[in-house]
């Protein structure tokens, strides 16, 4: 099942959040880089996958960017999770994920990471239909 389905039509969760998502980028991309930035991690950014997820949301302390994919990261995280909770809220859509109400930015990051390791031929999907499969699967509603 997909996003759009998911919801039930009440609106096309993956533009928005895609916007969203492309705003981040690029008040991230409008920072400055250094020239010795990895431009596989550079592009990351954009998400143009779940492949570009991962990459974002997996990249080592000792990494020049870092601080920036990790703060990414969290922060595509948090809108995902923003969003969501305000989508359930219309009488037209079905809750699809029932995670614990405490579940933070990190342990969400930590069980789409799970997921995509499990599920490698899934990463040329969209990066938010790959994260909304990792938390209906690790957290599915009992209907």
């Amino acid at each position: 099942m997909d996003i759009v389905t998911a919801v039930g039509g009440a609106f096309d969760m993956r533009l928005q959040i895609r916007r969203a998502a492309g705003w981040v980028a690029v008040a991230v991309l409008g920072l400055p880089i250094t020239a010795t930035a990895d431009e596989a991690v550079v592009e990351s950014f954009r998400l143009s996958d779940a492949r570009a997820l991962v990459t974002a949301c997996s990249l080592p302390e000792e990494h020049e960017l870092h601080a920036r994919a990790n703060a990414f990261c969290l922060g595509y995280m948090s809108g995902a999770m923003q969003f969501y909770g305000e989508a359930i809220k219309s009488p037209k859509v079905t809750p699809f994920v029932c995670a614990p109400k405490e579940l933070s930015r990190g342990s969400l990051r930590d069980v789409f990471l799970a997921w995509a390791r499990a599920n490698p031929q899934r990463l040329d999907e969209s990066a938010i239909e790959g994260l909304v499969r990792a938390a209906v699967a690790k957290f599915p509603c009992k209907h």
